[in-house]
């Protein structure tokens, strides 16, 4: 996605994926695991640096300066509607789970708190 990207047509990408696997990898590390059959996204923040990317590029959407805050609300439940489920990775851990499986009570959003210094490495 880039990042004047529409992020309902992102969205929309998953929505028509029926099944199968695939794996982006970036210099031999794994980026991005799509498992259509399970609906899961796995992102690794790592992977996403080394292309340039912000992991807070891919979640904050369209809408001014609050988007920062409203996005990954959105964009949780979004991934909610069409049953998928985003885990962002970093160093390994699993430090974010938005969507399908996440509480409605958080906005479908999942953080751990014992990794919550590697959620905010990741999102700089």
């Amino acid at each position: 996605m880039t990042q004047k990207g529409s992020l309902a047509s992102t969205l929309g990408i998953l929505g028509i994926i029926t099944g199968g696997k695939a794996t982006i990898t970036v210099h031999g590390r794994p980026m991005v695991d799509v498992d259509a059959d399970e609906k899961t996204l796995e992102v690794d923040a790592g992977g996403a640096k080394e292309l340039g990317l912000r992991v807070t590029d891919l979640v904050r959407g369209e809408g001014g300066p609050l988007a920062l805050f409203t996005g990954p609300v959105r964009v949780a439940g979004a991934l909610s509607e069409q049953g998928w489920e985003l885990t962002l990775r970093s160093e390994g851990d699993v430090v974010l789970k938005m969507g399908k499986g996440t509480s409605r009570l958080t906005g479908r959003i999942g953080i751990s708190p014992l990794k919550a210094r590697k959620l905010l490495k990741a999102l700089r």
